[in-house]
């Protein structure tokens, strides 16, 4: 039976859900992660604070009562240097201050994870990209097979799309592309595995960018985990559904497609539609979206619970997520889940097939999005018929054990598969160069 260590970083992240997966199967070796409130602060967070408000609920979505706390290892230094990074813009608009604090956080988090790299004999380190650095270098000398799991398009396409109407570039119009410190990391990090982990195979598309070989990259889609899936009734809906309420969930920005939602249902007659947002949104953003926001007819509920977001998904037929760069939205399996029908594009790297499950537009196109929600307002039978099926569709396909099948049968092939001259455990190690291995951050 092999081994492995799960490295998921700061912030919320699916590798939580990985983990749960493996201790399921007795393969969990050790979890790396970020700020993880334990033991008696665990209980004084929960009691005195409390998980109700949106920041609590982003901040304990890693806390999972499967993982012993034995087998968790938080690493609070590099999440408060990465969370002061993202206040330091939203406060004070100090948008070099966080391209530093996020770097440093990264190479702290690669730095302090190498200590319960030392202390393992696993087989197979699975580091999110951006948190491995050093970390990756020590589990290679030690013989680990390093699993990078990458999430989103590739650093070097990724502000090309959000600016180009999601269009994914060639080599040629990337070219001397400027990256963030945390950026160069997480390309770094993607560059010194022994293998890639991609969530979508829009990722996997667009990690050839960068000459990445597509041997090099598996795809398994995250898809339903089962905290989501509990707060889901199985069975067919109890209320009518109002037909002619559409929902945003996800950040409001223009990546998500947001300006594009605007444009589309500006062109559709007002009396025709109702729309609910829920996700964040920065303050900039928010004065530039505002008189679209103070419609009558738009309803925005800021951040959520995912247990609150399940009932807006319940109570409307038509989802709307037009994103312009992804890896794979989480979003879109859980209203697929909810039995939406789902408008989107490819640029989400979801499962959804244009007319099986709803509609897919090209992104940035906001006539063909009008024209997708206009022809979804008009046939709502066949709206909920559609989403009736996907319900079912996601439960049995995209389940958390199904990732968790899949996930296993790739850390059993990759070991299989590993060639002769693999470095084992208690050899010495030929000489690596990390990318960013000489880069001060």
């Amino acid at each position: 039976m092999y081994k492995v260590i799960i490295s998921n970083g700061v912030f919320r992240f699916h590798l939580v859900t990985a983990a749960v997966e493996a201790v399921r199967r007795g393969t969990l070796a050790l979890f790396l992660t970020g700020a993880y409130p334990k033991g008696w602060l665990a209980k004084v967070l929960e009691r005195k604070i409390g998980l109700a408000s949106p920041g609590m609920l982003r901040f304990m979505d890693r806390a999972n009562p499967e993982l012993e706390e034995r087998q968790v290892r938080p690493l609070w230094i590099p999440e408060i240097l990465i969370q002061g990074g993202v206040a330091s813009v939203r406060v004070l608009r100090l948008h070099r201050a966080n391209e530093w604090l996020q770097g440093v956080g990264l190479w702290t988090y690669g730095w302090l994870a190498c200590r319960s790299i030392k202390r393992s004999d696993a087989d197979i380190y699975h580091y999110r990209a951006g948190y491995g650095g050093r970390s990756v270098l020590l589990a290679k000398s030690r013989g680990m097979l390093c699993l990078c799991d990458h999430s989103v398009v590739s650093p070097l396409v990724f502000d090309f799309m959000v600016h180009n109407q999601g269009r994914i570039p060639g080599r040629e119009a990337i070219a001397g592309t400027r990256l963030s410190p945390a950026w160069k990391q997480v390309l770094a990090d993607i560059e010194a595995a022994d293998h890639i982990l991609a969530n979508s195979e829009l990722v996997k598309t667009t990690l050839a960018c960068h000459q990445i070989g597509r041997e090099r990259v598996s795809v398994i889609y995250q898809g339903l985990d089962d905290k989501f899936a509990e707060g889901v009734p199985s069975g067919p809906h109890t209320e009518p559904r109002a037909r002619n309420h559409i929902l945003f969930a996800g950040e409001v920005s223009r990546r998500k497609g947001f300006d594009f939602v605007i444009q589309a249902l500006e062109a559709i007659p007002q009396s025709d539609w109702v729309l609910t947002v829920a996700g964040g949104i920065d303050e900039v953003t928010a004065k530039e979206y505002e008189p679209f926001l103070k419609r009558g007819n738009v309803r925005q509920v800021g951040f959520v619970s995912r247990q609150i977001l399940a009932v807006l998904m319940e109570k409307t037929q038509i989802f709307i997520f037009p994103s312009l760069a992804e890896g794979s939205a989480r979003v879109v399996f859980e209203a697929l889940a909810c039995g939406c029908y789902v408008i989107t594009t490819p640029n989400a790297g979801s499962v959804v097939e244009d007319g099986r499950h709803g509609a897919v537009v090209p992104p940035g196109n906001t006539e063909a999005l009008r024209a997708a929600i206009a022809s979804a307002l008009r046939n709502p039978e066949l709206v909920s018929e559609m989403g009736m099926r996907n319900r079912d569709f996601v439960r049995l396909h995209y389940s958390q054990s199904a990732y968790g099948d899949q996930l296993d049968a790739l850390y059993r092939g990759l070991l299989t598969n590993r060639g002769p001259s693999a470095v084992r455990r208690g050899e010495k190690a030929a000489p690596h160069h990390h990318p960013l291995s000489s880069d001060r951050v």
